[in-house]
């Protein structure tokens, strides 16, 4: 980043994470080159890869996560239970089986979540599908993101980083349908979408089932 004085009010620790290199990609998610995820989400934007992880107990309940309030993209608001970027490295740069999306995924759970990427050893990560959007968080930042959506099944204990995450809630889709219509919960943009895309079209019921996939890329536009 050029300055760091538009950061300056931020947290900071977010503000520290504004200097990750992102995977800059074209519309049809082909990799361009490094961004700062500074550059990535101030102004206009640049088109950046990224994943939303869905993760169902086996209760058929998905983990939300409330966004922390030191967030400096929709912070408080309420989205799916991880969601994050692929950096730059060579591990999350791996394209065969979305190796590499994977591999982000199971970091920032760590991080975000506290679950030990060893709780999902036989487990399985399904890749949905991707979205490409943009949404915008105020003058300042935006999201415009190709976003890979995974969903996971597992029962596992959360001890989540407050810095990152202010609260989360296990729901069923009745429960979930009440927050979406309820405004005291404000929900991301990029979530919403990701519940019409696959949640709508299929809650998962049992434990070898997921939300429906998605074989082309769905490009929503800009979501508000």
């Amino acid at each position: 980043m050029s300055s760091t004085s538009p950061l300056s009010d931020f947290d900071e620790q977010q503000a520290m994470m504004m200097a990750e290199r992102c995977i800059m990609v074209d519309e049809q998610d082909n990799v361009l080159g490094p961004v700062s995820k500074y550059d990535a989400h101030r102004g206009s934007g640049i088109l950046h890869r990224a994943f939303s992880v869905l993760l169902f107990d086996s209760s058929d309940r998905l983990l939300l996560q409330q966004r922390s309030h030191e967030k400096i993209t929709f912070p408080g608001v309420w989205a799916n239970s991880c969601c994050s970027h692929p950096l730059h490295v060579d591990a999350e740069l791996e394209e065969a089986d979305q190796a590499g999306v994977m591999h982000a995924a199971l970091r920032k759970i760590q991080q975000e979540l506290g679950i030990d990427p060893g709780s999902f050893e036989g487990c399985e990560f399904r890749h949905l599908g991707r979205m490409h959007y943009e949404a915008r968080a105020n003058a300042e930042w935006v999201e415009h993101e190709m976003d890979h959506v995974l969903a996971v099944r597992a029962d596992v204990d959360t001890d989540h980083n407050t810095n990152e995450i202010a609260d989360v809630a296990w729901v069923d889709s009745s429960a979930l349908q009440g927050m979406c219509e309820d405004p005291a919960f404000e929900m991301a943009p990029g979530f919403l979408a990701i519940k019409s895309l696959f949640l709508d079209a299929g809650w998962p019921s049992g434990s070898d089932s997921f939300p429906p996939t998605l074989d082309n890329i769905q490009h929503m536009g800009v979501l508000t």
